[in-house]
């Protein structure tokens, strides 16, 4: 049964949210997904003004925190 995860940007100042979110078929994948999203957002310098502390924090469809990944 797939399950929905969201990924938010997140710093100590502000943050972005996923509103969407994507389906997965479990914590693994979404965190899978997370980390080539990231992959291809430092390639194509997406993350460039991002400084320390940002992270990624991918949450499920209840709101719980599941997994916080540092972004640099």
């Amino acid at each position: 049964m797939s399950q929905r995860f969201y990924f938010d940007l997140r710093s100590s100042q502000t943050g972005i949210v996923d509103e969407e979110g994507i389906l997965t078929s479990d914590i693994d994948e979404a965190i899978k997904e997370a980390l080539e999203a990231l992959r291809e957002m430092r390639a194509s310098g997406e993350l460039d003004e991002c400084g320390d502390g940002w992270r990624l924090v991918i949450r499920d469809d209840k709101g719980v925190t599941r997994k916080t990944i540092s972004i640099w």
